[in-house]
Formats: structure tokens, C-alpha cells, sequence
């Protein structure tokens, strides 16, 4: 009986500081969320349409930038889902999304060397 009068005596402290601290933490769990989800949206909206764009233009330089942006993106979504869900599903999209913009990138410097004359 007495530790679950001091567990709720432990609560009832936690949301005494809570409540004279002003905050709420749902509230701030949803401006958080809404401002990761709102970057990650319009970097791949933005960034798609700058590829597209670019690869339609032949900017081809600007489409493997954009492209391991997007990719790290991806990466980064899927390894974080597989840290907290552990679902090989998840770890699978990472490597595939993670050697897909090593990949990338290194087109992205051969390309770059090519038009600044560092090979032939």
C-alpha cells in the first residue's frame, strides 16, 4: 500500500511542477511533430520538382545533388523507423536508400570532374 501512495503522491508532484511550468506536452509533441513533418514534406516536394525540372533542363550536376538530398532523406526516415520499430523491412529501405546516394554522390563527382577538367 504505501508505494503506490508514494507513486501517486510522485504523480501528482510531476503534474503540480507541469501545471505551474505552463506547459503541455501534447501540445508541444504536435508543433513538434507538425514542424518535422512540414520540413520533411516540402524538402521532398521541393526538392522533386527541382529534379525533375533539372533533369528535363540536362542540369545534370543539380539532379545528383537534388537526388542525394532526396535519398538521404529516405535514408534517414527508414533507419530512424527501424531504430524504434525494429522491423527488417525498414533496415532493408535504409541500405538500399543509404548505398543509393553513395552511389550518387559519387556520380555527382565524377561529373563534377569531368566539367572541371580534373579527368578525361
Amino acid at each position: 500500500m504505501d508505494s503506490s501512495f508514494d507513486n501517486n503522491n510522485r504523480k501528482e508532484d510531476i503534474l503540480a511542477k507541469s501545471r505551474k511550468a505552463k506547459k503541455d506536452e501534447g501540445i508541444e509533441y504536435a508543433i513538434d511533430q507538425g514542424a518535422k513533418k512540414g520540413n520533411y514534406y516540402a524538402i521532398e516536394i521541393i526538392g522533386s520538382l527541382l529534379f525533375f525540372l533539372s533533369l528535363v533542363s540536362g542540369q545534370m550536376l543539380v539532379v545528383y545533388a537534388l537526388a542525394a538530398i532526396i535519398l538521404a532523406s529516405w535514408f534517414g526516415e527508414f533507419i530512424t523507423k527501424y531504430q524504434v520499430l525494429t522491423q527488417k523491412r525498414y533496415l532493408i529501405a535504409a541500405i538500399v536508400f543509404g548505398l543509393s546516394g553513395i552511389f550518387v554522390v559519387i556520380l555527382f563527382v565524377k561529373y563534377l570532374g569531368i566539367l572541371q577538367g580534373w579527368w578525361n
